[in-house]
């Protein structure tokens, strides 16, 4: 009943390929496209067991059979491979439900056509026997409908492949596989010579599989999913950009071009360093991962970059760049809104001199350093002779103005390292770190006649005279009152006061 020939040769090694790439991808489930992958397989595995089979048996309807069972495999082949190229590749090219559901119309209706074919032989005709096929009209509308599919999907894929393979092998395999699965049955058809007689189309799929199996699946490109790349690389908002390890730009997504200014026909003429010109190629090339902060065409990027391939110091490096410019801009306004704060809480707001609070702060830290390393240090105290009768005469605004012109006056007069404040009212006081007796009273006389020197005015334009009165206390090494400081150059303040005013008296604790 069985008798095996070299034309079941063919069939037997396409359905075993077929089966050994389905266990190969049995641990791709996350492929997009997989599922119809491994349908396409199925149907080459049978359509090719049942042309082996009617290839080794001897009876002739048990033959017919055969063949035209599996000719329900080659009306699937065609769909799957389309639905996987679809799948694989679906960011190029979206199709809606009901576009796919039309898709299958011709093969369901081949299908029915070949289950009724012995009433009307539109798919295969009469003179059909045995394995010997004969087509009729119809099978030729499925036959170029077919080949519709398998170019369409083929030019899917290859154009996905393209995006993101440097090797031309995958896109060479993708188209190879079914045109060396379809030459064979075109020239059976052509030469007249019939597919089943000769098992010219088992042949070709077993060389087609083959060429699929070399070309992308042995190398793992469905576990890579060039897919992603259109997805992540291209659809991501973020600008990304691919370096070499000599600073030439490789590849870039569109946010990057738009953002640098360029586009793809020059991008391999550019290097990073004409944009990022503090980033050397071969500093790109050893580092493993960093992150960076640049400024391009005015706004601020945070970018992260990382060698694609750790272990090889001529890997490419992966730039992503990141737009903060809008949360620079909020934490340099959050920043200057904390300084001000901070000013205002430590400054006059009239004067813009340090308040009271800070001064007595520096105050307390100052005397605890002449309690532990015996350093000298100095307080002076002032006030304005009879700023009173200046607010009664000229009115309050001409009294600002004089505050405001007195503590120019004091920070063009003191030196760095004094701590200036006003006080009280019209009262001042100077703060002066390791100066002895002498040095405080000679800046404090300085003071004094800089005050009385200066021209002041009313908001009204007239001249009015001001003077001041200051008191100055020393504590020296081995001061035993230090923290009676600020209160002994008061008193002395009160002295020069009750000394006829504009003058400077001076004490040491």
């Amino acid at each position: 009943m069985l008798e095996l020939t070299p034309w079941s040769l063919p069939p037997l090694l396409a359905a075993l390929l077929a089966g050994i790439i389905m266990f190969r991808l049995r641990n791709n489930e996350h492929v997009p496209g997989v599922n119809a992958l491994l349908l396409l397989l199925g149907a080459i595995a049978f359509t090719s067991i049942c042309q082996a089979i009617a290839n080794a048996l001897l009876e002739e309807r048990l033959k017919e059979f055969a063949v035209r069972l599996g000719y329900f495999g080659i009306l699937i082949s065609p769909i799957a491979w389309f639905g996987f190229c679809l799948a694989y590749g679906r960011r190029q090219l979206h199709l809606s439900r009901l576009v796919l559901n039309v898709i299958c119309v011709v093969p369901l209706v081949t299908a029915a056509l070949g289950v009724t074919n012995d009433w009307h032989h539109w798919v295969f005709l009469p003179e059909s026997a045995g394995h010997q096929i004969v087509p009729g009209p119809w099978f030729y509308v499925q036959l170029a409908y077919s080949f519709l599919l398998v170019v369409a999907g083929s030019a899917v894929l290859a154009f996905v492949f393209s995006l993101s393979q440097t090797s031309r092998r995958p896109i060479v395999a993708i188209i190879s596989a079914p045109v060396v699965t379809a030459l064979p049955t075109v020239y059976a058809l052509i030469a007249g010579v019939s597919p089943a007689e000769y098992a010219v189309h088992p042949l070709g799929m077993a060389i087609g599989t083959w060429v699929l199996y070399t070309g992308v699946l042995r190398y793992g490109l469905l576990d890579n999913i060039p897919v992603v790349r259109d997805r992540v690389f291209n659809e991501l908002s973020d600008p990304l950009v691919v370096v070499n390890h000599r600073g030439l730009l490789t590849d870039a997504n569109q946010t990057a071009m738009k953002m640098l200014d360029m586009d793809r026909q020059n991008l391999a003429s550019r290097t990073i360093a004409q944009f990022i010109n503090t980033w050397p190629p071969e500093e790109l090339a050893r580092a493993g991962s960093a992150s960076d902060e640049v400024t391009i065409g005015g706004q601020i990027y945070d970018v992260a970059f990382s060698r694609l391939d750790p272990t090889s110091e001529f890997s490419d490096v992966v730039l992503v760049f990141r737009d903060v410019t809008v949360r620079r801009e909020a934490e340099r306004r959050l920043r200057r809104m904390q300084k001000e704060l901070e000013r205002l809480a430590h400054t006059d707001s009239l004067t813009g001199l340090y308040n009271r609070r800070i001064f007595m702060q520096r105050l307390e830290e100052e005397v605890e350093r002449v309690r532990r390393h015996g350093s000298t240090l100095s307080v002076l105290i002032f006030d304005l002779d009879f700023f009173k009768s200046i607010n009664d005469t000229y009115g309050h605004d001409t009294g600002d103005v004089v505050l405001v012109a007195v503590s120019r006056v004091t920070t063009d007069v003191k030196r760095m390292s004094d701590v200036a404040a006003r006080i009280g009212g019209e009262e001042f006081a100077l703060l002066l770190p390791e100066t002895d007796q002498q040095g405080a009273v000679q800046l404090a006389q300085r003071l004094r006649i800089a005050i009385e020197k200066r021209t002041y005015l009313s908001t009204s334009g007239t001249p009015v005279k001001v003077t001041a009165s200051i008191g100055v206390a020393t504590a020296v090494k081995g001061t035993k009152e230090v923290d009676k400081l600020l209160s002994s150059a008061d008193k002395q303040l009160y002295r020069a006061k009750n000394n006829g005013r504009n003058r400077v008296c001076s004490t040491m604790l």
